[in-house]
C-alpha cells in the first residue's frame, strides 16, 4: 500500500484521504489477508467492509465502486482471493487518483 503513502498528497478524492485513512486501509487490508488462509469468505468481506467505511466517511459511494468485489458462495478460495486481489488494486486506484 505504499502508494498510498507517496500519492496521498496530490490525491484527487472529494476529501482527501487523511494520513489515519491510509493507515486504516493499509490495516484493513494486512488483516484480511491475515485471515483469509482460515477463512477466504471472511478475509474479503473484512476487506470490503473496512474499505466501505471510509469510502463513505470520504463522500465516495461505497456499494457502487465495491460491488465488483463479491465472491459468490460457490466461490472457491482462489477465485475469492483473486477478487481480494482484484480489491486491494482498486482500493490503491482509488486512493492514487479518486476513482
Amino acid at each position: 500500500m505504499t502508494a498510498w503513502i507517496r500519492a496521498y498528497p496530490g490525491s484527487a478524492l472529494p476529501r482527501r484521504l487523511t494520513a489515519e485513512d491510509v493507515e486504516y486501509l493499509d490495516g484493513a487490508l494486512r488483516h484480511a489477508y491475515g485471515v483469509f488462509p482460515h477463512d477466504p469468505a471472511t478475509g474479503l468481506d473484512l476487506a470490503r467492509t473496512m474499505a466501505a467505511s471510509v469510502l463513505n466517511r470520504r463522500g465516495l459511494d461505497a456499494a457502487e465502486l465495491l460491488r465488483p468485489f463479491h465472491a459468490s458462495p460457490t466461490s472457491d478460495a482462489g477465485e475469492i482471493r483473486q477478487t481480494l486481489d482484484a480489491l486491494a488494486v482498486a482500493i490503491d486506484r482509488i486512493a492514487v487518483d479518486g476513482g
